[in-house]
């Protein structure tokens, strides 16, 4: 007798492929949620730089790279992952980019702002032994 709710626990269907359109809406969200974290940590960390010693000039170019690196890299990935959503077909391979595109975007957010503050205190610390 063939039952009407579906398969029987035992006998499952293979996992389907999650569609492709939601893809882009993801995207924008870790986009968005990485970029306030990159500028949160960033005031943060040019604030404490600050405070420490290092020049006020440092929350200018603080802005600056905030604007030039990261709000056109995170709009970027997310207008390619829009645009690829629309278009690819649902599959493993594409679903295994997206977290990898995910991570490298999460990993570049929480490790720049530590690079380019603490090479700029490098810097400006070498520039004032230099005019010594």
């Amino acid at each position: 007798m063939a039952s009407t709710f579906g398969p029987r626990l035992w006998r499952r269907s293979s996992a389907s492929v999650p569609p492709a359109r939601s893809l882009g809406r993801r995207m924008t969200v870790h986009a968005a949620a990485a970029l306030i974290a990159f500028a949160a940590l960033q005031i943060w960390l040019v604030t404490s730089a600050v405070a420490a010693g290092a020049p006020s000039v440092l929350i200018l170019v603080a802005l600056i790279m905030l604007l030039a690196l990261g709000v056109p890299t995170a709009r970027m990935t997310e207008r390619r992952w829009y645009h690829l959503s629309r278009q690819a077909l649902a599959s493993w391979g594409l679903h295994a980019r997206f977290r990898r595109d995910v991570r490298r975007l999460w990993i570049a957010a929480l490790t720049l702002p530590f690079l380019w503050v603490s090479g700029a205190m490098a810097a400006t610390d070498a520039i004032a032994a230099i005019a010594r």
